[in-house]
């Protein structure tokens, strides 16, 4: 949780992109979503190629963070599939699809008012 340590929602997020992206994540995006969303003020989203992939990072970001004594609020697997996996820091959202499952939910598009604060193919 971010209250815990002194990382602002900002930096958590750009810290879960930077753990995501050396675990070869791809199409990350982090969405500022303060004023559209009551949940959270950050959505970090991203594709991994695979399932495994997928799981990977989730667990890499989890250990990661944890070792920086943040730890996630809530986490979810959608189906036993794992094409989408979710982690909760509350003030920041983990979004983790496999690409068919991005664009079959059109994730991105969720947010239309929402600005883009990075984004990297």
């Amino acid at each position: 949780m971010v209250g815990e340590n002194t990382l602002e929602a900002i930096d958590l997020a750009r810290r879960i992109a930077d753990i995501a992206m050396e675990k070869q994540a791809e199409d990350i995006i982090i969405t500022d979503v303060r004023g559209l969303s009551s949940i959270t003020d950050y959505q970090v989203t991203l594709s991994a190629d695979n399932q495994r992939l997928a799981r990977a990072i989730l667990d890499d970001v989890v250990d990661k963070l944890k070792k920086e004594n943040i730890r996630p609020l809530f986490s979810e697997i959608s189906g036993q599939d794992a094409d989408w996996l979710i982690l909760d820091y509350g003030a920041v959202m983990l979004h983790i699809f496999t690409p068919q499952k991005r664009v079959f939910f059109d994730f991105d598009r969720l947010w239309p008012e929402a600005k883009t604060v990075l984004a990297l193919q």
